[in-house]
């Protein structure tokens, strides 16, 4: 796993450096094409003579979300921990929604274990989390929300209305395979919104436990990412 100083160059801001290094691990493509949903798109079959077919597509990842890892790059210590941790459990606790209805709805056995998976992973960080904000600094979330900077108070408002829109789009997709598709589309999007939350932490967190969750975090929802595009790529 690369960290941000190997990515980091000569001249380069601590919030340049955070976008470099979400470009790296998303794929390679640069930030605003992510957030446009720009992706390269392999040569048509309609160049050999055949009609071309439709490529699925993950949905777009929010802009606010690089703007989310740059305010966290330019905190430090005690502030960084308190700002991420207010954003990351309730990011997690939308992941853990949207996989319930994948249960409820979905068709395909693979991400629906997917999905099962999730649930245990980010529960288990959520509890890990709460608990950390409790023991190091004596706040719950709401209160570690409260005394975020307001830059990052906005920035995790607007997160926060765009993850429950994902939630009533998906919440309105009938069951069956057409719905697993629709979870596969917001979840990549979501969960590459998490691992650019999780780059600041996992190189500058003062507490090594939440170092180490950091880590964690990056490694499963990437591996997780990857099996969500190739199915998808699959359903073309």
């Amino acid at each position: 796993m690369a960290t941000t100083d190997q990515v980091l160059r000569p001249g380069l801001t601590a919030a340049a450096s955070t976008v470099v290094f979400a470009t790296a691990l998303l794929g390679g493509a640069t930030a605003p094409a992510l957030a446009h949903g720009q992706v390269a798109t392999p040569v048509s079959s309609h160049a050999q003579g055949h009609p071309p077919a439709e490529v699925l597509q993950p949905d777009p990842t929010s802009p606010t979300a690089y703007e989310f890892g740059e305010t966290l790059a330019g905190l430090e210590g005690e502030q960084l921990e308190i700002t991420f941790l207010a954003e990351i459990i309730p990011h997690h606790q939308a992941a853990i929604e949207m996989s319930q209805l994948e249960l409820e709805r979905g068709a395909s056995p693979d991400i629906r274990t997917h999905a099962e998976n999730i649930i245990a992973n980010q529960e288990h960080q959520i509890d890990q989390f709460t608990r950390w904000l409790e023991e190091w600094y004596g706040l719950t979330p709401g209160e570690a929300m409260a005394q975020a900077p307001e830059e990052a108070q906005e920035e995790m408002k607007v997160l926060e209305e765009k993850t429950q829109m994902m939630i009533e789009e998906l919440s309105a997709v009938e069951a069956g395979e057409g719905f697993d598709v629709a979870f596969v589309q917001k979840m990549i999007p979501h969960h590459q919104a998490g691992i650019i939350e999780f780059l600041e932490p996992q190189s500058r967190a003062p507490h090594a436990q939440l170092r180490v969750a950091a880590t964690a975090g990056i490694t499963t929802q990437q591996a997780q990412v990857a099996d969500f595009r190739t199915w998808l790529a699959g359903r073309s």
